[in-house]
């Protein structure tokens, strides 16, 4: 067994030095292969005096990284200018004034669209859209040319523009009450006359349902697209306007109004100081301008206005184990009427379940507004309570006594 053992080590050690001495032979020709094989890559033909050749790649290289460095340099202290977004272009274009075919009714329906996608890619228009492409970078918008028309539509607020390129181009105009706000645009493009449009850019704000409509919609209908595009910006236009009003009519009834970036939630609380309003108004369809959801609740703040509301109002809804309750004609007011005036009509509302007049439910009335129809001497109050001594019994607070008495007086006429 050691006799083996010794004979295996000497085969192993005659075989790495065998290995070793061919690894000496063949690494330096290998090397010099290597060598030739970059100079020829360099441009070298390994002619002549090797040193002055190596410098001579190596000046060839220099200049060429200068070259590079010059342009480099050029282009990032004299940058050229982007290119404007179709939409920016289109924003301009329109500046100078829109001109096109009005439609009204069914005039406005799918083949007008299709239309325009067939014109955009029959004959000269595609030809000259892919010579403007290919010399610009960017499409052309389809002005007159050839003594053609522009290719452009009005339908009720919105302009839709046929674009060179395979683009069409749609203007939302919005508006509230008698004044134009913001115009929004979308961009539609398609890739020949037979294919189907998609969105390719738009200005409308991100949180609207821009991509939604367009998987629910586009496909099958661009009319209903574009019509319930419209819808949706006309409505959160009108929402947002209608808070803005309501902040300047009413801002010194609100003490707090959150509401959501498209308006379709909001929450108001009143600074009342008899009792704690809430209201909060949801609006489940992103194209409603009117709330389909309204909830008002009221906590009375003293017992007095509590025993008050319930002796008068038995049949409003007042929360079990709770004082608070619910003003279901105010909230079906709310869902009826813009935001300003269904919140005038919840106000009225209120005091009339509360029992308040009008300066109260901003703050506290004053001790002369209340004591002012009476007569200031004692002896003039016993005349005033001879026609109604039943009202005596009431359960009212002193400071809503009067305010009773009045309106007994005055119920006769």
């Amino acid at each position: 067994m050691g006799e083996e053992k010794e004979k295996r080590k000497v085969g192993e050690r005659r075989s790495a030095q065998r290995i070793k001495r061919v690894l000496a032979d063949t690494t330096p020709k290998h090397l010099e292969q290597l060598t030739k094989q970059a100079r020829a890559l360099a441009g070298d033909d390994g002619e002549g005096d090797g040193e002055d050749s190596s410098m001579d790649a190596v000046r060839r290289k220099l200049g060429h990284l200068h070259k590079r460095h010059a342009s480099l340099r050029e282009k990032l202290t004299h940058p050229s200018p982007p290119q404007k977004s179709l939409v920016l272009r289109m924003q301009e274009e329109f500046e100078k004034g829109i001109e096109g075919r009005r439609l009204e009714g069914e005039e406005w329906n799918d083949s007008v669209i299709k239309e325009l996608q067939e014109r955009l890619y029959s004959g000269d228009a595609a030809g000259s859209a892919q010579d403007d492409q290919e010399a610009n970078g960017e499409p052309q918008i389809g002005d007159r040319q050839g003594g053609e028309e522009k290719m452009t539509v009005l339908v009720n607020r919105k302009v839709i523009r046929g674009v060179k390129g395979g683009h069409i181009v749609i203007r939302f105009d919005t508006a509230f009450g008698a004044k134009n706000f913001e115009s929004y645009y979308c961009v539609l493009k398609s890739n020949s006359s037979m294919d189907k449009l998609y969105v390719v850019e738009h200005s409308i704000p991100f949180f609207l349902p821009v991509r939604e409509l367009e998987k629910q919609h586009l496909s099958n209908s661009p009319k209903r697209f574009i019509d319930h595009m419209g819808d949706v910006l006309q409505a959160y236009v009108s929402r947002r306007e209608q808070v803005i009003e309501l902040k300047k009519l009413k801002g010194d009834l609100i003490g707090e109004l959150y509401h959501s970036l498209s308006y379709t939630l909001i929450e108001i609380m009143l600074k009342e100081p008899q009792c704690q309003v809430g209201l909060s108004l949801a609006y489940h369809n992103s194209d409603s301008e009117l709330p389909t959801q309204s909830t008002i609740t009221a906590w009375p703040l003293s017992t007095d206005l509590i025993t008050q509301t319930a002796a008068k109002r038995p049949g409003r809804a007042i929360l079990k184990n709770s004082t608070a309750f619910r003003l279901p004609k105010a909230e079906a007011f709310l869902r009826t009427m813009p935001l300003p005036r269904g919140f005038e009509e919840f106000l009225g509302d209120l005091r009339d379940t509360l029992g308040l007049s009008s300066p109260q439910v901003v703050v506290a009335a004053p001790q002369v507004a209340i004591e002012a129809p009476h007569p200031a001497t004692e002896a003039a109050k016993p005349v005033m309570e001879a026609p109604k001594p039943t009202i005596e019994t009431q359960p009212l607070p002193n400071e809503a006594q009067p305010m009773e008495i009045e309106a007994s007086v005055e119920a006769p006429h």
